[in-house]
């Protein structure tokens, strides 16, 4: 049961948590930190903690984007300790910590990554400002409250608001993957 109800969840939010991944792994970074081992190593972390996942405290999406930036943040520590550490072990899950996670769960992340238009869409997104990124990472991918991105990209509320309104509209004009669900 827990197996199936962790699987059924990620599905939904995988697609969403490879674009944060590919979007919050700067260009730069990637040859030492690669989303598709920072999404892995989220996936397992979130399995190993399911069984504290409480949806009456808020919806899973939120739950794995909070474990995700934990993950991000640790990493990102790790590598300014030592800059070799990502490239030398990788910051994948443990062979242990991966063979325990429900091979749904790796096909679905696998899945996510190999998806063309999701591809596109962060190719496309990579061109934002600073900003729409945050915006759209934070708001969209996040789904924190347009409160929480203006206290983190230090924009009045007002100003996130109107501009994740623009950013949705053009986002739909341009036909985003709809597996994203950057629409509650």
């Amino acid at each position: 049961m827990r197996r199936e109800a962790f699987t059924d969840a990620y599905a939904g939010a995988a697609p969403a948590l490879y674009a944060w991944a590919r979007l919050r792994v700067k260009p730069a970074l990637r040859k030492r930190l690669d989303p598709e081992d920072l999404v892995q190593e989220v996936c397992c972390r979130a399995y190993q903690g399911f069984d504290r996942f409480d949806p009456a405290r808020g919806p899973f999406r939120g739950w794995l984007f909070g474990i995700g930036n934990r993950v991000l943040q640790g990493l990102l520590l790790e590598l300014g300790r030592d800059p070799r550490a990502a490239s030398q072990r990788g910051p994948g899950p443990g062979d242990d910590a991966l063979a325990a996670v429900p091979d749904e769960a790796t096909s679905i992340s696998r899945r996510a990554a190999r998806d063309e238009r999701l591809a596109a869409f962060c190719e496309w997104v990579d061109g934002f400002d600073p900003d729409e990124r945050g915006i759209l990472v934070h708001r969209g991918l996040e789904r924190r409250s347009h409160e929480e991105v203006a206290a983190l990209l230090g924009l009045s509320e007002e100003v996130v608001k109107k501009r994740w309104q623009r950013l949705l509209a053009r986002l739909r004009e341009r036909g985003l993957p709809a597996t994203l669900g950057l629409e509650p």
